[in-house]
């Protein structure tokens, strides 16, 4: 009798302590999510190379920021500093949305209706977000693999699998008649059953993650209908019949592998499993299903990306101390006010139209490539998530393409110029497809002086004639007075003892020059610095 009483004191307090685990879990996740929202992310736990995945699925349609570009913009940290998402799904459907501009605003303006949903229902908003952390985040969850390469997840010849787990029954049947024959064929039927199984299972186990986070996609958004009036929105309303046909079948989805180690109540279905090769066939079943299936199954991927997306963009926008929603226009021109870059802590503003070509000079150091890149940034922001770094930002909807960071192709064996000018030519190629925002720094800094002046100038120049805006920064102030462009520049203010700068925008070309006097505050030494003068002298 004590012992009994024992027993089930231990079976009490061991239900006692699973459920205070389960609610302490429970609360400091919600409470992560109230500390985090409109919080700048901890940008250093984001595994990229899992989370472009999907994206890089998708990366063959025209209409994308290009590689060049976004790594010219530093797009994989302003992704980082947008990232709030709560979901592996949401995470990688937010990178993608990045790549992809939208030259329609009815897209970005029912995404909008949805962050409006949120801002409106602060306790709705609350409860998506407790459900979306719930499905959580699994790096190399491989979902967007079984969206575009389902038909390669198939175990080949199916009807194999489906006469061998015949057998057994058939020798069962035959057990009845003749013990010896009955038990000698179920023996080796589930032999050959094992060995063929433990074959499949190598394919099988690499897929059991995808499936088991597909198969919480499916609770979360069970937990998405059950918060009202978020079930009755429209984004949710068209999922209806996507997770219908696949919630019926996820019971049966396998989610884990049931090892040599099973306990004894799973022993029995162990057993089971072998000889009849339930886990094969129900793996096969569910793939065929998804590819049947498949524009659902990517419904339902996109409906809690987008949903979660959204959220990030709410908890970006509150992060920021002044954002705006972006204004479309024909015109083909920029128009804004106290614009900054968005990973500055503590930026400058500047307010300013764009509404023709544009050439901007200044010294090193001034601040004229972080502006062109300020408003390449925002513009893609524009036409991606709707929000901008600025108190407001008007532009017409262009494709955005840069030609900046230009590097050596050592791998490839290409010298730094003919790098820069195969950045220029794909400029050229897409302003012949697409109205363009073009931003260009240091044009063809590769080659000597006189003929980049040339060929910069003829560049620009056809640019220019173009359907497109054309933005460049500059040191080479020659182009000023061989182009039509308007002029601006950025300066520095220099004293005996240093040289500072306000990073502000201002009309016409530059007319001062830093090089020698940052050598001079860096300590390069009076031989250094005065040769340097000398030289200069006798240039002017």
């Amino acid at each position: 009798m004590e012992f009994a009483i024992l027993i089930v004191l231990i079976l009490v307090i061991i239900v006692v302590i699973t459920i205070h685990a389960k609610i302490k879990y429970i609360q400091n996740l919600k409470d992560k999510i109230i500390s985090a929202f409109g919080r700048v992310p901890d940008m250093n736990e984001m595994n990229l190379e899992s989370i472009r995945r999907y994206a890089e699925y998708v990366k063959h349609h025209d209409l994308r920021i290009d590689s060049i570009t976004w790594n010219d913009l530093d797009m994989d940290r302003v992704y980082k500093r947008i990232n709030a998402c709560l979901s592996s799904v949401g995470e990688e459907y937010l990178y993608n949305c990045l790549h992809e501009p939208r030259f329609e605003q009815a897209e970005l303006l029912e995404r909008e209706k949805l962050i409006k949903f949120f801002i409106e229902n602060p306790t709705e908003r609350f409860d998506t977000q407790f459900a979306l952390a719930r499905l959580g985040k699994e790096e190399y969850n491989g979902v967007a693999s079984l969206i575009f390469d389902a038909d390669m997840k198939l175990i080949s010849r199916p009807y194999i699998y489906k006469i061998l787990a015949v057998v057994p029954i058939v020798f069962l049947v035959v057990l009845i008649f003749n013990l010896a024959i009955g038990a000698i064929g179920l023996g080796l039927s589930f032999v050959v059953n094992l060995l063929i199984r433990e074959r499949a299972m190598k394919l099988v186990d690499i897929e059991i993650p995808a499936i088991a986070y597909f198969s919480f996609m499916l609770k979360c958004c069970k937990r998405l209908y059950k918060i009202e009036p978020l079930g009755k929105l429209p984004i949710l309303v068209e999922m209806r019949k996507p997770y219908s046909i696949f919630k019926k079948v996820a019971s049966n989805a396998p989610t884990a592998r049931q090892g040599i180690q099973a306990d004894i109540a799973e022993s029995f279905w162990m057993y089971l499993n072998i000889m009849f090769l339930f886990d094969i066939r129900h793996y096969n079943r569910f793939i065929e299903l998804i590819i049947r299936y498949n524009q659902e199954f990517h419904h339902i991927y996109k409906t809690i990306g987008e949903i979660d997306a959204a959220l990030s963009v709410l908890s970006f926008r509150s992060s920021l101390p002044v954002f705006s929603t972006p204004q479309f226009c024909n015109e083909n021109a920029l128009d804004f006010e106290e614009i900054y870059h968005p990973l500055i802590e503590k930026p400058v503003t500047n307010t300013h139209k764009f509404d023709k070509d544009s050439l901007i000079t200044g010294s090193n150091a001034s601040g004229k490539s972080t502006f062109i890149k300020t408003l390449a940034i925002n513009g893609i922001l524009a036409q991606t998530i709707f929000t901008c770094s600025a108190k407001s930002f008007k532009t017409r909807q262009a494709m955005i393409v840069t030609s900046m960071a230009v590097r050596d192709d050592l791998l490839g064996g290409e010298s730094y110029f003919i790098v820069e000018i195969k950045s220029l030519k794909r400029v050229l190629d897409l302003v012949a497809k697409y109205p363009c925002i073009c931003y260009v720094d240091e044009i063809l800094r590769g080659t000597n002086t006189v003929e980049r002046i040339a060929a910069s100038a003829a560049i620009l120049s056809f640019l220019n004639e173009q359907d497109c805006l054309c933005i460049v920064a500059s040191h080479d102030i020659e182009l000023t007075r061989l182009l039509s462009h308007d002029n601006y520049h950025f300066c520095e203010q220099v004293t005996n003892n240093e040289i500072s700068f306000d990073y502000k925008l201002k009309l016409g070309p530059t007319t001062t020059r830093n090089a020698i006097k940052l050598l001079e505050f860096k300590g390069f030494g009076d031989e250094i610095v005065g040769y340097a003068k000398e030289l200069v002298s006798s240039k002017t």
